[in-house]
């Protein structure tokens, strides 16, 4: 790997679900200034309020990565859409690397407010170029991959023909509060992140290999 990406490093959360506990506790990390990118997987908020979205879209400023997920609002998303680090169905370049997101959900039994079928999560995936370069952000896991909710799998059938086809470095997830973890899948480092509601995230390293280390906040 060239200079550039020697020592990426990465804070990475998801389902932060509007907890004030949770923000007061990235506010403490964002003081630190050691990341490189701050990437957030989705469900900022439980249905609103679009101010939290703002006050943690804020607080990272231009390091911060982020799409919605399933439980996030139309308003919510609808304040996200035009900023520039928002990248729900777009490519956007990280050093060497690339960035692709993939905000919302599979059908979930609950009627959530974003919601998409596995035809749409496809369309956006291939619209959005995904390669062996790509650190694809997801709100849903893949399906088969830490998915595992009262015996059924509840993750993405896309987001897991997209890894299987198309060999992304890594995949980081959130969604299903239940798991954390990181598993090799195919060629793909899949990272199942902890809900940051719980004050769970990871610390990850990325230079002649990726590093995860799973830390409390």
């Amino acid at each position: 790997m060239g200079e550039q990406m020697a020592n990426l490093r990465i804070l990475a959360f998801s389902d932060i679900h509007a907890d004030e506990e949770a923000l007061d506790g990235l506010r403490s990390l964002a003081s630190r200034n050691i990341y490189d990118a701050v990437l957030c997987v989705g469900d900022l908020t439980n249905r609103g309020p679009v101010s939290y979205a703002q006050d943690l879209i804020d607080l990272f400023g231009d390091k911060f990565y982020f799409i919605h997920g399933n439980m996030d609002s139309a308003p919510v998303v609808d304040y996200m859409r035009p900023k520039e680090g928002y990248v729900h169905g777009r490519k956007v370049k990280l050093g060497e690397w690339n960035i692709v997101g993939l905000g919302g959900s599979n059908p979930t039994p609950f009627q959530t407010p974003s919601e998409l079928s596995e035809s749409q999560l496809e369309h956006i995936l291939k619209s959005a170029g995904v390669d062996d370069h790509t650190i694809l952000l997801s709100h849903p896991p893949p399906y088969g991959v830490f998915d595992n909710v009262g015996g059924m799998h509840a993750g993405s059938k896309a987001v897991r023909e997209c890894i299987d086809k198309n060999r992304p470095l890594m995949v980081l997830c959130g969604h299903i509060h239940e798991h954390e973890g990181q598993s090799i899948v195919g060629h793909t480092l899949v990272v199942k992140l902890g809900a940051a509601q719980a004050r769970r995230a990871a610390d990850i390293t990325i230079n002649d290999e990726i590093r995860v280390n799973f830390i409390s906040f």
